[in-house]
């Protein structure tokens, strides 16, 4: 049985008619590959872009938290520069000192023509530059006659000795070993003895 529309007559067949004006299908490129983009369903779109939306907050973050790092790195080598300067002073001002003993003591020997006077003024000048040395914990290291310790001396010669007490012990400073708190600053150069072979 057929149906019929409202009048009893068959209903019309269904027609398409594209009225793009902007469409002319002659002129399109039948040979043409036409590449169509993904198409996503709505949720997965909408999930596409928080993520680049979240990817361009992060490069933005990221460009912020990377300038932020080059102002205090700016910073903390200023205040280091600073403080080196602040050091620096700290250390030659003491030394300034032991320099102007030095130049009096020299001038005292030229207009008395005398050595004694320069002698005096040179050991007092050692005196004092040895008390600024000891001020930011500098010390010397004793050595003679002790037993040579190879991690705060370095043996330069070695002295033939009959004694056996003087095997292995420190006869001779050639030059002065140096402490800073724990840390050594300089080895001292030593001659040690060391007992003959019969």
């Amino acid at each position: 049985m057929e149906k019929n529309g409202k009048d009893g007559q068959q209903p019309a067949e269904f027609q398409i008619i594209d009225k793009r004006h902007f469409l002319n299908l002659d002129t399109v490129d039948k040979t043409e590959v036409v590449v169509e983009k993904p198409r996503y369903p709505s949720y997965v779109e909408e999930l596409m872009a928080r993520t680049a939306e979240t990817e361009r907050r992060f490069e933005e973050r990221k460009k912020q938290f990377n300038e932020e790092i080059k102002r205090i790195r700016a910073r903390l080598e200023a205040d280091l520069e600073r403080r080196l300067g602040d050091e620096k002073q700290r250390l030659a001002l003491p030394l300034l000192e032991v320099l102007d003993n030095l130049e009096r003591a020299i001038g005292a020997a030229k207009r008395s023509g005398s050595v004694d006077h320069l002698l005096e003024g040179v050991e007092m000048t050692a005196t004092l530059f040895r008390s600024k040395l000891q001020s930011i914990g500098i010390e010397a290291i004793p050595v003679l006659n002790e037993t040579f310790d190879p991690s705060l001396e370095q043996a330069i010669a070695l002295i033939p000795v009959e004694n056996e007490s003087q095997d292995g012990v420190v006869l001779d400073e050639l030059l002065r070993g140096y402490k800073l708190g724990d840390q050594l600053l300089r080895a001292a150069q030593v001659r040690v003895g060391k007992l003959k072979k019969d």
